[in-house]
Formats: structure tokens, C-alpha cells, sequence
């Protein structure tokens, strides 16, 4: 990463071009910000016993609903510290031309040990099964908040009081769950970087990470994809600036963002733990 110096101490900027698809631009392999145990890291198998596009449908919303409980998952990569997440549907006559559809969630550990197992129910039309689409979207919701529970237990815990508190606030500007997803991989890149982060909505942080997105009108194909990362002290006064640009496939960041924003925040986070420490030492933080 390339940092460039704008004006004393305090103000630093990194400008980084980020190279389709982002993850050519992300830290070492070996380096502790890759490999969150947590949201970050949980793959989304296509679901075995489903008729497709059922089977695709339901990983997706699955990925999509552990998104919402602020974890990281994806449909389509992963890396060998990722968490697995498997489904088996089976049914039943539920009559009137209805079933009753019954899937069974298993978490794996990276290395293949199951961690927990849940069950989701629905009885819907036999032809809605068979299309799929949103209505088997609630075979994945059921489960979704207990499987985020689990997996945010097993994150380190930081010892409070003992660094500066950094809070990230929600992306703005982001197509489909973009403010969200990169809001949430950013959260956990800084964690993982061994910073104390504000978990709760009323803690006072020493340090609020900022970030907007801005896209282009598509063009031959393409969208240029602008984002801006800026660190603040908790009195709202600007530290630095971190920004990442690229060129997208038109239209590709409508929906689910997936790992493209684990890539994204893993690119810029060490610019913004850069910017924190140059204002630890500045302000001679003990």
C-alpha cells in the first residue's frame, strides 16, 4: 500500500488502485487481518436435497440473512480458514398441493468439525419449491440468527479500557447490501488488527471510521466504483483518508456483496490502522 503525506502529523492519506475483483489487493496470506474466525470467514454451500434453483436460492438467502446478523458469508469463496455451512432439505405432503419443506443447517469448522446443527420448517406450494426465489428465502432466516450467535462467540475478545475505542459507522452510498457488508467487513478487519471496537450504540470512541461509495453510470460494460474511508477522532475532527477506486462489470454490486467486501476492507484497513497509530503517537496515547 502507498501512503502519501498531506500535511503534518495527523494527515495522512493512502491511495491504492484496486485491481478487479479487490481481492488481488488484499494483505499477505499469512497476515492475522485475513482470517477472522467470525463473519468474515463463513462459506454458504448450495443445499443438497433441493430441487434447483431451490438449491442456489436458499445458500443465497442464507448468506444474505447471516449478513444481516452482521457476519460476513458468501455463496462463492473461500479461504482455508473459512467456516462451512451445509444444508440437506427433505419433504413431505402437507396436502392441497403443499409441502412440507424441512432443512437441516450444519456449521463446520475450517477443519470439518460440526459445531452445531439447526432445523427450519415451512410448508409452502409444491410449485413455489420448485421455482424458488423469495419464498424459500424463510428456510434460511429461521436459522440465521443462531448460526451469527455462534460464530461471534468464538471471535477474541478484546480487554476494554485499555486501547482507544474505534467505531465504524454504516457505509453510505452502496449498491444492494453494500453499506452493510462493507460496514460489517470493515468492523471486523479493525478488530482483527487487534483494535478495541464499539460494540455498543451508546459507547464514546476515541477514534469513528467513516466510509461512502460512489459508482458511476455504467459505461461500455463497466462502473467505476469510488470509496472513501475517513478517520476521526470522537470530536468529529478529520485524521486522514483512505481511498480505493476500481472498474466493476456494470451492474455486478446490485445485490449481495459477499466477500468483494472482505476484500475491500482488508485492502484498506491497514491505511486506517496506519492513521490510528500515527495519532496514538502524536497524541502520546499510554
Amino acid at each position: 500500500m502507498r501512503f502519501i503525506g498531506l500535511a503534518a502529523l495527523l494527515l495522512l492519506g493512502a491511495c491504492q488502485p484496486l485491481p478487479h475483483p479487490f481481492a488481488d489487493d488484499r494483505p499477505p496470506p499469512n497476515s492475522d487481518i485475513l482470517t477472522p474466525p467470525d463473519s468474515a470467514g463463513i462459506v454458504v454451500e448450495i443445499v443438497t436435497g433441493a430441487p434447483e434453483p431451490a438449491a442456489h436460492d436458499l445458500a443465497q438467502a442464507m448468506a444474505i440473512a447471516l449478513q444481516k446478523e452482521d457476519v460476513l458469508a458468501s455463496t462463492e469463496a473461500r479461504n482455508r480458514n473459512s467456516f462451512r455451512l451445509s444444508g440437506s432439505a427433505v419433504t413431505t405432503e402437507a396436502g392441497n398441493g403443499n409441502l412440507r419443506v424441512t432443512v437441516t443447517w450444519a456449521m463446520h469448522e475450517p477443519g470439518g468439525k460440526t459445531l452445531d446443527q439447526q432445523e427450519s420448517n415451512s410448508v409452502m406450494p409444491a410449485a413455489a419449491w420448485k421455482q424458488g426465489g423469495p419464498v424459500v428465502a424463510v428456510l434460511a432466516q429461521q436459522s440465521a440468527a443462531g448460526f451469527a450467535k455462534l460464530i461471534e462467540t468464538r471471535a477474541p475478545t478484546v480487554v476494554g479500557g485499555l486501547d482507544p475505542l474505534v467505531a465504524v459507522r454504516t457505509v453510505t452510498g452502496a449498491p444492494g447490501d453494500g453499506g452493510h457488508a462493507l460496514t460489517s467487513a470493515m468492523t471486523d478487519a479493525l478488530r482483527h488488527a487487534n483494535l478495541a471496537m464499539a460494540e455498543n450504540p451508546q459507547a464514546k470512541p476515541n477514534f469513528i471510521v467513516e466510509g461512502w461509495v460512489e459508482m458511476s453510470a455504467p459505461d461500455a460494460g463497466k462502473q467505476k466504483i469510488k470509496i472513501a474511508w475517513v478517520l476521526r477522532k470522537g470530536t468529529g475532527e478529520q485524521i486522514g483518508q483512505v481511498n480505493q477506486e476500481n472498474a466493476v462489470a456494470a451492474g455486478s454490486l446490485n445485490g449481495a456483496w459477499g466477500l468483494t467486501a472482505f476484500d475491500v476492507a482488508n485492502s484498506a484497513a491497514p491505511g486506517i490502522t496506519a492513521l490510528i497509530e500515527e495519532a496514538k503517537r502524536a497524541a502520546a496515547w499510554s
